[in-house]
């Protein structure tokens, strides 16, 4: 690496970034569109795609490295960023300070004068912008190019999502474009056991490469979307609520005789049943169980059953409709609850109010709350725009900032890893001229596990 002293990146207000690879956005069968974004304007759903399609998206190659201690080890590359104002999210806000980057990990920290930079680092002026973490989205199809719902038989605990993912989807450029630097691709909502969803970063060459954990949650969905509307058993919430129980009872057994055997407790080996070992996983709290659920009877079915009963590690996702009146119950209960793409309700309530979902949640005392997109195509990008629709219908905005951050990471269980810019953590950044809520600005750099894997062309 040149010693000469620290290098300086190219202006943000300079086209590309060296020689970048410009990757065009293709659409195919028409527009794609969110089917749970239906109380958005059309024109604005519009306007949505058309920048995601427009946009151009600068791909550097990725290329794995260790994450350093001590001095950069040769070969491994180092950015200082300079920042006008960072936002850790978890340790307040910096004004005029500085990143050091690293590998794959943040090295260091702080004010600009705190921070030495070293004489091999890359060197990125963003003194006129904000640095915030990269966006942590726990709800998504995205990746499966609309392969993600299994509808023979509705408990599938064999099936898996990262079997889907195709590294090269195009939905995954759009998503690092707007900041989205972790995704949590789930199987749908079709049937009451879909499979397992898988934990990755949108950018590299191969699942291999950008997988964080291959089992991200057991996903389950209980309203609306499963019931079985053929007249078999699952057409009813009593349908359903039965053969849910019946798998977990089998499941939590299952998983107790294999502890009882490895802790010595039974002699005889248990047989294996494959249908069985992935759940295993979630009744050992390696996991989490993503619960697709809306409305207050369901919601509450949702922590009756899976927090209540078989204490599971539970996220409650939607919560959506009038979901907000079990708000209360869910705060009393070590749930974590995951709102949107819908994030208010006038229609249930029929009391000729509008309710902010994430605002009535968090009033109600639930702190631990993130928000998604439910994305399956272009709509991944959005993640920024849910949070800033969240804030404008009343929840806090340092709140709203959290929920697609550090509370979305806490409730996956990658917190040591993503979701606020701390020391040892990956460097999953954005660089953007404000605010991360204000959908006006638009994204100028963002990092992903230390390299460039967007810059806003010109």
């Amino acid at each position: 690496m040149n010693s000469a002293g620290p290098k300086q990146m190219r202006p943000f207000n300079d086209i590309g970034w060296g020689e970048p690879q410009i990757t065009q956005i293709r659409m195919e069968n028409g527009r794609p569109r969110h089917h749970l974004l239906g109380g958005l304007k059309p024109t604005l759903r519009l306007g949505i795609f058309i920048v995601c399609v427009l946009s151009r998206v600068a791909l550097a190659p990725p290329s794995p490295s260790t994450s350093p201690t001590g001095p950069a080890p040769s070969g491994v590359e180092g950015y200082a960023i300079k920042a006008g104002k960072i936002l850790t999210v978890t340790q307040g806000t910096i004004n005029h300070g500085i990143v050091l980057v690293e590998g794959k990990v943040i090295k260091a920290v702080g004010t600009a004068a705190e921070i030495e930079i070293p004489k091999d680092y890359t060197v990125i002026d963003a003194s006129d912008k904000w640095v915030m973490p990269g966006m942590v989205e726990i709800h998504s199809h995205v990746g499966t190019e609309g392969g993600f719902n299994d509808m023979v038989t509705p408990i599938n605990p064999e099936l898996r999502a990262m079997d889907n993912i195709n590294p090269e989807a195009w939905e995954l450029k759009c998503a690092v474009s707007a900041g989205v630097t972790t995704i949590h691709t789930i199987p749908g909502s079709g049937t009451n056991l879909a499979g397992f969803g898988v934990l990755y970063k949108p950018y590299g060459k191969t699942i291999e490469q950008m997988l964080i954990r291959e089992l991200g949650s057991m996903k389950i969905a209980q309203a609306y979307n499963p019931e079985r509307r053929g007249g078999d058993l699952g057409r009813t919430r009593m349908g359903m609520s039965w053969m849910l129980r019946d798998f977990l009872r089998k499941a939590k057994e299952y998983t107790l005789a294999w502890q009882a055997y490895q802790k010595g407790q039974r002699s005889d080996r248990p047989k294996e049943k494959p249908e069985l070992e992935q759940a295993r996983c979630a009744f050992e709290g390696a996991i989490p169980t993503l619960v697709h659920t809306a409305d207050a009877r369901d919601v509450m079915a949702t922590a009756r059953i899976f927090c209540d009963e078989f204490h599971l590690w539970t996220i409650v996702s939607h919560g959506c409709f009038d979901g907000y009146k079990a708000a209360k119950e869910m705060a009393k209960r070590p749930v974590h609850v995951n709102l949107g793409p819908c994030h208010y309700d006038f229609r249930f309530s029929q009391d000729n109010k509008v309710y902010g979902m994430a605002a009535e949640y968090a009033s109600a005392g639930v702190k631990s709350l993130s928000i998604n997109t439910d994305a399956i195509g272009p709509e991944q990008d959005e993640l920024f725009f849910e949070a800033a629709m969240a804030a404008r219908l009343g929840l806090d905005e340092k709140m709203a900032l959290e929920a697609v951050t550090i509370n979305a990471a806490r409730a996956i269980g990658i917190e040591n890893r993503v979701g606020s810019i701390e020391v040892g953590k990956d460097a999953d950044l954005i660089i953007k001229g404000g605010s991360l809520l204000d959908p006006t600005i638009p994204v100028d750099m963002v990092f992903v596990n230390g390299k460039v894997a967007y810059r806003r062309q010109q």
